[in-house]
């Protein structure tokens, strides 16, 4: 896990400026109000605020407000579809477990390469609150055969427009997201199951096992076998 996740408490916050890597606000004591690109925010305590890298952002905020960071881009290479857009996330449920969690573990060991595994979590989570239709049907659905087709209409866009829209929201053509979001599932079926390489392929929707180990080649530089077998990927398999 090559992320670097650090958290501060400021007591205030002012000026325009932007950061190299993501970021999510929370106000502690009172709403804040903040200009993220071209849009003006009101960010009351039970909400968090996620401005993406590199996005201008001005707010002029006197009061306690937890910053959480993250030194290097969330991407494991290409696995993680980037938020390209501010979010204004309800704290609620287990984006509420997940911040207190990312907090207290920080607290006890400020170099936890935990706080990575949980920051990636939550962000999975924030996809989950901002992602539009289609995108949650793949995220549902990615064991079955889905088409461009089918994607663009659940929006009713036709199949250009869509696949150009689809690029802005999650910085991926459809079918990279869906090849991602299959992956990204077979790697912890591999890691924390004893299915085979070939059930797990059937798994998370591919009909053969070359054409899964070539789209897991692609994503991860490995095989699914060589996953599987690498000390650092290896969880304690459970039977299913």
């Amino acid at each position: 896990m090559s992320q670097k996740v650090n958290i501060r408490v400021y007591h205030e916050c002012k000026g325009q400026h932007t950061h190299e890597f993501p970021q999510i606000l929370v106000p502690l004591q009172e709403a804040m109000k903040i200009c993220v690109g071209q849009m003006e925010y009101d960010v009351t305590p039970q909400e968090l605020c996620f401005i993406p890298a590199g996005m201008l952002h001005e707010c002029n905020y006197y009061g306690k407000l937890l910053a959480i960071n993250i030194a290097d881009s969330v991407s494991d290479n290409g696995e993680v579809v980037m938020i390209s857009h501010p979010l204004i996330v309800s704290m609620r449920g287990q984006i509420v477990q997940l911040v207190d969690l990312i907090q207290a573990e920080l607290k006890q060991n400020p170099d936890s390469t935990a706080v990575g595994y949980l920051y990636k979590y939550l962000y999975s989570k924030l996809m989950e609150n901002c992602a539009a239709p289609s995108i949650q049907y793949i995220n549902e659905y990615y064991h079955l055969p889905i088409t461009v087709d089918q994607l663009a209409k659940i929006e009713n866009y036709n199949v250009t427009y869509y696949c150009d829209w689809f690029k802005q929201q999650t910085g991926l053509s459809p079918s990279f997201y869906l090849r991602n979001t299959r992956i990204s599932r077979a790697k912890e079926l591999l890691t924390t199951t004893n299915f085979s390489v070939m059930e797990i392929a059937v798994m998370v929707g591919y009909s053969s096992n070359s054409t899964f180990t070539r789209a897991f080649h692609n994503v991860t530089g490995m095989t699914p076998k060589a996953y599987r077998e690498c000390p650092c990927f290896k969880k304690k398999a459970k039977i299913i």
